[in-house]
Parts: structure tokens; sequence; C-alpha cells
């Protein structure tokens, strides 16, 4: 598998763990797509992620939207492409999307093909087992999606936007309590914790972390 978990895409680390993605690819130029998390009228972050792209020596021509603007026929031009950025945004709005269009399963048989995956924070979350973790940065499921389970491409969960003065998971759980958010226990069986600087990359089955991610396992305070 060849997978990014980013917090932002703009970070040293963040680009980094993009620039590990598109070298293993082995491509002159990648060529990339971008999957929406929800409408974007006037497309200014597919615009960005476009710039950002090229400035690394990508391409990406395709921007696939998962409500009104979607086209089955696209699909053969999306599975075609060496990486799928899967963009930021409301993380329950961006799964339901995925559900109702049958994706997942799709984007599972393209990372097992060799295609590779950047996910940033709604995206990176996807990836994971269930978006339980959305909850934890102040997502709210206003689409009442019942299913929050997700591409499970790795066996733990994510977060992102981790704030700078959260140093150790022990002082994230206590400003959740602090802040009376619920959450599922469940999640800090393995959660990574990542600010804005904090990356992952998996490639081949090694994990990389860029920067300083916090992983919260169940035996973190043993």
């Amino acid at each position: 598998m060849k997978l990014a978990l980013l917090s932002s895409p703009t970070s040293s680390n963040g680009i980094d763990a993009i620039k590990q993605i598109l070298a293993v690819q082995k491509k002159k130029v990648c060529k990339l797509a971008y999957i929406a998390s929800g409408p974007e009228p006037d497309r200014r972050y597919f615009s960005q992620t476009q710039t950002l792209y090229e400035e690394l020596g990508a391409q990406m021509p395709l921007f696939v939207e998962l409500e009104s603007e979607f086209d089955d026929d696209i699909l053969p031009e999306l599975f075609g492409c060496d990486v799928i950025h899967l963009a930021g945004g409301d993380t329950f709005r961006f799964l339901k999307g995925l559900k109702r269009r049958g994706l997942l399963p799709k984007l599972r048989q393209y990372v097992e093909a060799g295609g590779a995956l950047v996910g940033v924070s709604a995206g990176a979350m996807i990836m994971t087992p269930s978006i339980e973790s959305a909850f934890l940065c102040g997502d709210s499921n206003d689409v009442e999606l019942k299913d929050l389970s997700a591409l499970e491409l790795v066996p733990f969960h994510f977060m992102p936007h981790l704030p700078s003065e959260l140093s150790t998971p022990v002082d994230f759980i206590a400003e959740l309590q602090r802040k009376d958010v619920e959450f599922d226990e469940a999640l800090f069986e393995s959660l990574y914790l990542c600010q804005d600087n904090s990356a992952l990359v998996l490639i081949d089955g090694e994990l990389e972390e860029l920067g300083s991610p916090l992983l919260w396992t169940s035996c973190v305070e043993c």
C-alpha cells in the first residue's frame, strides 16, 4: 500500500509526505485526481491543491464531486490516475457520498492494485477503520450517517489538527473531558493525534511518522 495521512498539505512535513508518495509511483509526471468532500462551486480548494502538486512536478487534471456533479463515466479516468487525493472538509458528508456512489470497495481495489492515496484531514480519517475520530476534532454528523465504517486501509484511527499546546495523549484526553466531548473509548486502542505539521506515510507495510504525531494505544499508560 502507498498511503499518506495528513493534517495539512501545506506544512513542511505534509509536503514531504506527498513527495514520498509521488516518488514511490516512479512516474516522470504523476497524474492525480481530486475527490472533493462536498460541493465546491468555485473549486477554490481544488485550484489551490492543483497548484501545490504542480509545484512538486505532478499534474492534477481531474476533479470529482460526489453529489450533483457526479458522473459514473469519470470512474475509468479516476482509477487510471497514479494518485488520488482525498480532500479535507466535512468528514461525515464525504463518507456518505463515497458510500452512496459505491466507491469504498473500488478505492480499496485501486490501492491493492498499486494506486496511491493522499488523505488530508477528513480524507485521512476516511482511510481508517471508521470516522468516529471526527467527533474529537469538532465535526458533527449533520447528514445523519448511520454507518461510520470507512476504508480500513490502516489498523489505527487518525485525528488531525491537534492543538500545539497539547503535547501528550493524556493532555488531549483531559481537554476532551474538560469540554464534555463524548467519544467512543474503543478509539483509544490505537489512535494517532496529529498536529498540522505532522503526517504519516505507509509504503509497502512500513509506517513512517513525520513531525511529532502522538500515538495513543490501550497500553499508553502501561
